[in-house]
């Protein structure tokens, strides 16, 4: 008697990008809320760790416009996403066989250069899979990962607190494998349609389509170069005033749970208020918070207080990622989240954290945080012009159909 063939199980697509999104957020929540921590654990000074940020940043500069090239003409975005996983989880297990500053910035190099192909192309992943129509509804999707993010930064705050910040490089690249393993449930785009885009190819294509591109990622500079200031050096000031990683923890939790509200309705603000109103709005609520973790010395309050970090990055993300769906056809999605990217995870950090850790260094955090907080209204003001187009500032309705902004 013959055996009936298996059948592999589908995922519904609806499934699959979810549970990225779900599984992603452990792979952030290992890094950014601790890595200030683990370069201290390894014996770098605050001056030597804004040089390792700095130097993190420049290749994400140059990785991401190239990553978001390739994605869009050549190998796709699922691709480029898997490469990237492999390439900063593989580092990130060499990080803990490395020691002293100009080898731990070697390595810290080559996971940033790889980091750089995930988070613009899972983002033009759910652009894609989400259409035009439902593209407000972003904020519902990235919701998942700030869950998963607010329960990883609990959890492996505390293992770090009770095994050693050199754990959490290892955690990272677990969390890789488990991301890499899921990733292959998503349907493989290939680019399609690619034409010749000219000079500069479709990073220039990018610029081509949306002029008005241009001043969206100079207020983004302002705010997320405040932003670097602030964040980097958040986790030294609560551990220099008597806390620890368990207390970091808690308080990017807090901040990762407030996220999924507040994503789920900017989504609703989005479509009631406009794309440009929540967009400001998110940069005024990081100049609030920047002013007070500066100003407030416990511990404990200061670690409450990075839940305005939550509520903030809620509202910005989420409209950054739907302004580029707007702005942009889909044939560039991977090239301008890359660049948007770029500018919060390569320029900005580069002046945030460089010139940041010499602040705090020499200057103290009132002045260090008190600047981090100008910076942001300064890009609010700029962003209020900046998008002050119809299709970004002007309410929508779910299936409302935008045209792409041209001039």
């Amino acid at each position: 008697m013959n055996e009936r063939p298996r059948v592999r199980p589908v995922i519904r697509p609806e499934v699959a990008v979810h549970g990225l999104f779900v599984v992603f957020g452990f792979v952030v929540a290992a890094f950014f809320p601790f890595f200030s921590i683990y370069l201290q654990g390894r014996g770098l000074s605050a001056d030597e760790i804004g040089v390792v940020i700095a130097a993190t940043a420049l290749a994400r500069i140059v990785g991401n416009p190239i990553w978001g090239h390739y994605a869009d003409t050549r190998i796709g975005r699922l691709t480029a996403f898997q490469i990237g996983t492999v390439g900063a989880g593989a580092a990130a297990v060499a990080m803990n066989q490395v020691d002293g500053l100009a080898a731990i910035t070697i390595v810290a190099v080559i996971m940033a250069a790889f980091w750089v192909a995930t988070g613009p192309n899972i983002d033009s992943i759910a652009l894609v899979h989400l259409g035009d129509e439902a593209m407000a509804d972003y904020g519902r999707l990235r919701g998942w990962m700030s869950a998963s993010y607010a329960l990883g930064c609990l959890v492996i705050g505390l293992i770090l607190q009770l095994a050693g910040v050199r754990w959490a490089m290892p955690i990272y690249a677990v969390a890789s494998l488990v991301v890499l393993a899921w990733s292959t449930t998503i349907v493989r785009d290939r680019p399609k349609d690619v034409e010749a885009h000219g000079r500069l190819g479709t990073v220039g294509a990018v610029f081509r389509a949306a002029p008005r591109f241009w001043g969206f990622l100079a207020a983004a500079l302002l705010v997320w170069v405040g932003f670097n200031a602030a964040w980097n050096f958040i986790a030294l000031k609560i551990v220099s005033e008597g806390g620890g990683p368990f207390l970091i923890g808690i308080g990017t939790a807090l901040g990762g749970l407030l996220e999924v509200p507040v994503m789920r309705i900017s989504s609703r603000l989005q479509v009631r208020r406009g794309l440009r109103l929540v967009y400001v709005l998110g940069c005024c609520i990081y100049a609030a918070g920047f002013l007070l973790w500066g100003l407030i010395d416990d511990p404990t309050i200061v670690s409450l207080l990075t839940m305005l970090e939550g509520v903030a990055f809620g509202l910005i993300f989420t409209t950054s990622v739907v302004i580029v769906g707007r702005l942009m056809p889909p044939t560039l999605y991977s090239t301008a989240n890359s660049m948007r990217e770029m500018v919060m995870l390569g320029i900005a950090p580069i002046l945030g954290a460089g010139i940041g850790g010499f602040v705090y260094q020499h200057a103290g955090t009132v002045v260090l945080y008190s600047g981090a907080s100008a910076l942001a209204l300064a890009g609010a003001v700029m962003a209020w012009f900046a998008l002050s187009t119809p299709a970004l500032s002007e309410p929508g309705v779910p299936g409302q159909e935008i045209e792409p902004v041209i001039t």
